[in-house]
C-alpha cells in the first residue's frame, strides 16, 4: 500500500511538472539568483574601490575575480539555463529582452572590472564603474521584479515578493559599503552620504516588514520559525553596527563598517535560502493537494472550465468597452491600467485551457473538439490583442485599432462562446443535477459578459453608431430574461430554482442593482450625468454577478 501511494505521489508530481512547465522550485531559484545579481553589482564596485584604496588588496582581487565570474555565469544561466546553478531558461519574451539589455550593459562594465583585476585600471576606470554600476543594478532589479510577477495573481506565490526583498537586503549591504568607499575616494561626497542614509533607512524598513509585514512594500511577514530565528540574527548584527556606521560617515572605522556589512550579507543570504526552501515546500503541498483534488472530482474541474471560458466572453466585451472609454478620454489613465490587466488575464486564461495554470486552478481537458476550438480562438485573438496593445500604448492616432476592436469583438465573442458550449457538452454524467449545475455556471457566466456588452453598445450609440440600437435591445432582454430564469428556474433550459440561501440573496442583490440600471440602458437620450452612473455602477453589477457565478461553481448545495 505504501509503495503504491509513493508511486502515485511521484507520478502526480511528475504530471504537475510536465503540465505546467517551469516549476515553482525553478522559479524560486530564478528569483533568488537574479536578486543576488543586484548584490553582485554593488559588491564588485565595492571590491574594486577596496583595491584602489589598497585595503586587503590581494584578498579583494581574489574576491573580485570570483564575484565577476559568478555574475557572468549567472547571467548566462538566466538567459540560457545552467544545470550547475539549477537555472532553467524562461520563455517569457519580456524577461529575455530585459536579460539581453543587462548583458549589453554588463560587457563594458566587465571589461573595466578586468582592468582592475589585472592592474590596468586608470582614474577613468573608476569613473566608469561609478557611472555605470547603478544603471546595471537598476536593470537587474527590473528583471527580478519581472520574475517575481511572472504568472502571478493576487493570492498566488505570496512568498515571492518576500524572497525578492530579502534578496534586496543583500544588495543594500554592498551598496552602503560601496557608498562609504566612494566617499573615502572623493567621489561626490554629499551625494553618496545621502545615498548611504537612504539605503540604511530602507534596510531597516524592509527588515521590519520581513518580520511583521508591510502593505506598502507588499510584504507578507513570516511566522516560519527558522526564518524568524535567522532574521533575528540579522537584526542583532544590524542594531550593533549602527554606531560604527555613524562613525564611518565621518571617515572613521570604515574597514570595521564594511566588515560588519559583509557579515550581515552572509546572514541575510542564509535567510534568503530559508525563504526559498519554505517557498518550495509550500508550493509542493499546494501542488499535490491541487492535483489530487482535481482527480477526485472531475465534475468540479469541468465547472471551473465552464466558468473560466464563460469569463472570457465577458473579458472580450470589457476590453471593447475600455477601448471606447480610453478613446473617449474618460478616466483614461485608470482605464488603460484596467485594459492591461484584463487583456493579460484573457491571454493567460487562453493559454491555460491548453497548457494548464495553477494560479487559475485550471487543468486542461484533453479533447480534440476542445483543442480545435482553442486553436480557432488563438488565431482570432492574436490580431485582436495586437490592436488592444496599440490602444494601451496610445498608438491609435487614426482610430484604426479601435475600429478593428469594434468590428471584430463579436466574432471573437462568438468563437469563445462556442468553447463554453463544448466544455459543457463534454460532460458525460447522466446525473441531472450535474448537468443543471454546468448550465447554471454557463448562463450566470454569460450574464457577466452581457453587463459589459450593454455598456459597450450604449457607448457606441452615444458615439453616433445607431446600428447598435437594436443590438442593445436584444442584449438588455437577454440579460433580464436570464436573470429571471436564474432566480425562478426553468426546466426547459435545464435550470433549477435555487434553494441555497446565500445564492438566493446574491441573486436578489444583482436584481436590485439591475432594476436601477435597466431604465438608463433603455433610455434613448441620456444626460452625461446618467451615462456617468452607468459607467460607475456597471462594474458593481459585474462584481456582484461574478460572485453569483463563483457560488454556482463552488457551493455544494444549489
Amino acid at each position: 500500500m505504501r509503495q503504491s501511494l509513493a508511486l502515485l505521489i511521484t507520478l502526480l508530481i511528475l504530471f504537475t511538472s510536465l503540465l505546467f512547465g517551469l516549476s515553482d522550485r525553478e522559479l524560486a531559484i530564478s528569483i533568488n539568483l537574479s536578486g543576488k545579481q543586484r548584490m553582485l553589482t554593488q559588491k564588485m564596485t565595492k571590491e574594486a574601490l577596496l583595491i584602489r584604496s589598497n585595503i586587503d588588496k590581494k584578498v579583494n582581487i581574489d574576491r573580485l575575480k570570483e564575484s565577476s565570474r559568478l555574475f557572468n555565469k549567472t547571467l548566462k544561466g538566466l538567459i540560457d539555463g545552467d544545470k550547475s546553478l539549477k537555472l532553467v531558461s524562461i520563455e517569457d519574451n519580456n524577461i529575455q529582452k530585459e536579460l539581453k539589455k543587462i548583458e549589453k550593459l554588463w560587457k563594458p562594465f566587465h571589461s573595466e572590472i578586468e582592468n582592475v583585476i589585472f592592474n590596468r585600471a586608470t582614474d577613468n576606470t573608476y569613473k566608469l564603474l561609478e557611472k555605470n554600476n547603478i544603471p546595471l543594478l537598476n536593470e537587474m532589479n527590473i528583471a527580478v521584479n519581472m520574475y517575481t510577477l511572472e504568472k502571478r495573481g493576487e493570492n498566488k506565490f505570496k512568498l515571492a515578493n518576500d524572497i525578492n526583498l530579502a534578496g534586496k537586503q543583500r544588495m543594500l549591504t554592498q551598496k552602503m559599503a560601496k557608498d562609504l568607499l566612494f566617499i573615502k575616494n572623493g567621489f561626490k561626497k554629499e551625494y553618496y552620504i545621502s545615498d548611504f542614509k537612504k539605503s540604511q533607512k530602507l534596510f531597516t524598513k524592509i527588515l521590519n516588514g520581513l518580520f511583521n509585514g508591510d502593505k506598502k512594500l507588499n510584504l507578507e511577514g513570516t511566522k516560519i520559525l527558522q526564518i524568524v530565528k535567522q532574521l533575528r540574527v540579522v537584526d542583532k548584527l544590524w542594531i550593533n553596527l549602527q554606531p560604527i556606521l555613524k562613525k564611518s560617515l565621518n571617515g572613521k572605522d570604515i574597514k570595521s563598517a564594511i566588515d560588519g556589512l559583509d557579515n550581515i550579507l552572509i546572514e541575510m543570504n542564509r535567510a534568503v535560502l530559508l525563504y526559498t526552501k519554505a517557498f518550495n515546500r509550500q508550493k509542493q503541498r499546494l501542488e499535490l493537494s491541487y492535483i489530487i483534488n482535481s482527480f477526485i472530482n472531475k465534475n468540479n474541474q469541468l465547472k471551473r472550465l465552464v466558468n473560466l471560458s464563460g469569463k472570457q466572453r465577458m473579458l472580450i466585451q470589457r476590453m471593447a468597452k475600455l477601448s471606447l472609454l480610453i478613446s473617449s478620454n474618460i478616466d483614461k489613465k485608470e482605464n488603460i491600467k484596467r485594459l492591461i490587466k484584463f487583456s493579460s488575464l484573457y491571454n493567460q486564461t487562453l493559454k491555460a485551457f491548453r497548457d494548464g495554470d495553477r494560479e487559475l486552478n485550471c487543468i486542461p481537458l484533453k479533447s480534440k473538439l476542445i483543442d480545435e476550438q482553442i486553436a480557432v480562438i488563438e488565431k482570432k485573438w492574436k490580431p485582436f490583442y495586437k490592436n488592444i496593445k496599440n490602444i494601451i500604448n496610445q498608438k491609435d492616432g487614426r482610430g484604426k485599432s479601435l475600429r478593428f476592436i469594434i468590428d471584430n469583438n463579436e466574432e471573437l465573442l462568438e468563437v469563445s462562446n462556442e468553447l463554453v458550449k463544448r466544455y459543457e457538452k463534454s460532460n458525460r454524467s447522466q446525473n441531472y443535477l450535474d448537468k443543471t449545475r454546468l448550465r447554471i455556471v454557463n448562463v450566470a457566466g454569460r450574464e457577466r459578459m452581457l453587463t459589459q456588452k450593454m455598456t459597450k453598445e450604449k457607448l457606441l450609440i452615444l458615439n453616433g453608431d445607431n446600428k447598435y440600437k437594436s443590438k442593445l435591445q436584444k442584449t438588455i432582454k437577454l440579460f433580464n430574461d436570464s436573470l429571471n430564469v436564474l432566480i425562478s428556474g426553468d426546466s426547459n433550459q435545464t435550470i433549477v430554482k435555487p434553494t441555497n440561501k446565500k445564492i438566493r440573496e446574491q441573486l436578489a442583490k444583482v436584481l436590485s442593482i439591475w432594476m436601477k440600471l435597466k431604465p438608463l440602458y433603455l433610455k434613448d437620450n441620456l444626460s452625461s450625468k446618467e451615462m456617468n452612473i452607468i459607467i460607475k455602477k456597471n462594474p458593481v453589477l459585474l462584481y456582484e454577478m461574478n460572485k453569483m457565478v463563483k457560488m454556482s461553481e463552488v457551493e455544494v448545495e444549489y
